[in-house]
């Protein structure tokens, strides 16, 4: 006799666990309508047994991966904080063949290729939407639309924390600080949130995201992530006064076979499909060889949207209509001009009055310059190779703020010498 119902288990019931819980709660007919079963939540895996959690009499409260199995769940959702914590669940879940859905993008970019091949081994699934771009359907749209184009670049703001408190500052005036503050007052911040502002949670989802399109890591650019810390109201202000806006992009290139990736504060002009990316909101900006430009955009942050992420992935791996990952064949390409970390690069340099003179006095060829009477900071494109500007703060006495520039070339000169007609930029 076959079963009435899908049995989920979930593991960790923080933000994403608890917020995935009430989502089957409150969508349990649009879920049995789609799954032609009930979807049933018998158990949730815990550190703290003790602690009350809200939870229907139908759910046990466990703190032993035993007793979750022992419910025989169909399919098992791993919401925990982080990779040391997430990873032994995981590893054996999929030992036993179940199916893991998952949002913690540490544990995937650290452990996921061997996770991968657990899985395959094993006859499991392990889906992990959620874990890239928060509410976006990022992976499905990579997977099931645009399995016939070659993906030759991707800037994203994966980060839905990091964009709030960049708009917070940039429509506000307020320091980092306080807009940090403001974040964590409404859930979209963790008390501790060091792996958001400081980039590493971008650079977890580019790890993902690499290995998702092009099967293979990408080479980093820099040992570090850049976060959003040095970033100031004035700069912020300076980039809004060129037409444009500071952005935490996270970026990935294909150079002739040759994978590489980026996080850092950059800057995009108002044309750029990143641009009007604001508050909680995460953005994708993909470059297909077929589609050509595609953005996708929508909640990166909070409990409700990445549940529905992970809700959906459950629905299609128990329908079975989760496809299998096909990869994107890397693409043998003529290297564009500044296209590589060791070429130049139009770069945003924002400091104090005086800045342009030293960078020309450098050698450093100067395109524009942003600065208005009373201001006590300017703004100074230049045309260099990243390693050189490196240099170059390393031996000024004064703090700078670096943004590469999300343009090429000509759009970039193009956009200055309109600047300079209108009295908006000096050359």
């Amino acid at each position: 006799m076959s079963r009435t119902e899908y049995k989920l288990g979930i593991i960790g019931f923080g933000t994403v666990g608890e917020g995935v819980y009430h989502s089957v709660q409150e969508r349990a007919e649009r879920l049995e309508e789609l799954l032609g079963k009930r979807l049933t939540v018998p158990a949730v895996l815990v550190k703290d047994g003790e602690k009350s959690r809200s939870t229907g009499p139908e759910t046990k409260v466990v703190t032993l991966l035993k007793d979750l199995l022992a419910e025989k769940p169909d399919a098992v959702v791993e919401a925990t904080p982080d990779a040391e914590t997430g990873y032994p669940y995981v590893r054996e879940l999929l030992k036993m063949g179940i199916t893991v859905v998952t949002a913690n993008k540490e544990l995937l970019a650290k452990k996921g290729e061997e996770l991968e091949e657990i899985a395959g081994e094993h006859q499991a699934e392990l889906l992990c939407e959620a874990a890239v771009a928060g509410g976006i359907p990022l992976l499905n749209t990579l997977r099931h639309t645009l399995k016939t184009n070659e993906i030759l670049q991707v800037n994203g703001i994966l980060n839905g924390t990091s964009n709030y408190v960049l708009t917070r500052m940039r429509t506000e005036g307020t320091t980092f600080g306080k807009a940090l503050e403001e974040a964590q007052e409404k859930g979209y911040a963790e008390a501790v949130p060091d792996k958001d502002v400081d980039g590493w949670d971008a650079s977890y989802k580019s790890t993902i995201l690499s290995r998702w399109i092009f099967g293979q890591e990408p080479e980093w650019e820099s040992a570090e992530p850049e976060g959003i810390r040095t970033v100031t109201a004035e700069d912020l202000s300076l980039a809004e006064h060129a037409g444009g806006r500071v952005k935490h992009v996270a970026s990935l290139k294909n150079e002739q076979n040759r994978i590489t990736a980026a996080v850092r504060p950059c800057f995009v002009f108002g044309d750029h499909p990143l641009y009007a990316v604001e508050d909680v909101n995460n953005g994708v900006h993909i470059e297909g060889s077929l589609a050509g430009d595609v953005l996708l955009q929508g909640p990166g942050a909070g409990k409700y949207p990445t549940a529905s992420a992970v809700v959906e992935d459950v629905v299609n791996v128990l329908n079975g209509r989760h496809e299998k990952l096909v990869q994107n064949r890397l693409v043998n390409r003529e290297k564009d001009e500044g296209g590589g970390a060791d070429e130049e690069q139009f770069i945003l340099l924002t400091g104090s009055e005086g800045l342009s003179r030293h960078l020309s006095v450098n050698g450093f060829s100067v395109t524009g310059k942003l600065h208005e009477p009373g201001w006590n900071r300017e703004g100074v494109v230049v045309k260099a190779k990243p390693a050189d500007i490196t240099g170059f703060k390393k031996q000024y006495r004064e703090a700078i703020g670096i943004y590469p520039v999300l343009a090429d070339g000509k759009q970039v000169l193009h956009y200055f010498e309109q600047r300079k007609q209108t009295r908006a930029a000096s050359f």
